[in-house]
């Protein structure tokens, strides 16, 4: 409670700013619909998982603030759209954006090559 005094005091103090509720954990998709809330503040036990991913992708213009139990460290979640300009495209840079960008993956394409470098 003394980390949800705080928070208050906080935006109370800003004057763009203003707590629009406070939900359990259960209830975080349904409530950020419904205040309409630009940012979630959530506080995170040491152990808890963070994938907010479900939730921001419900939600894409949410961002999430986790603040860790103790209150000393926090992190930030969003989705955001990126742009990366790649220049000049050839057969050797398009080649290289692939390997650069494509996502991980988990086991070997045909003969033991990534997927994006197969025939």
């Amino acid at each position: 409670m003394l980390m949800l005094d705080v928070l208050h005091h906080v935006v109370d103090s800003e004057p763009n700013m203003v707590v629009v509720g406070v939900a359990d954990e259960e209830d975080l998709v349904a409530a950020a619909r419904r205040a309409r809330a630009d940012v979630l503040i959530v506080g995170q036990a040491k152990d808890e998982d963070d994938d907010y991913a479900p939730l921001l992708f419900r939600q894409p213009r949410l961002k999430v603030l986790a603040i860790a139990e103790s209150g000393r460290t926090g992190a930030l979640y969003e989705l955001r759209p990126r742009r990366v300009a790649l220049g000049e495209i050839s057969a050797r840079t398009l080649a290289r954006a692939i390997r650069r960008y494509a996502p991980p993956v988990s086991h070997a394409g045909a003969a033991g090559r990534r997927p994006a470098e197969a025939n």
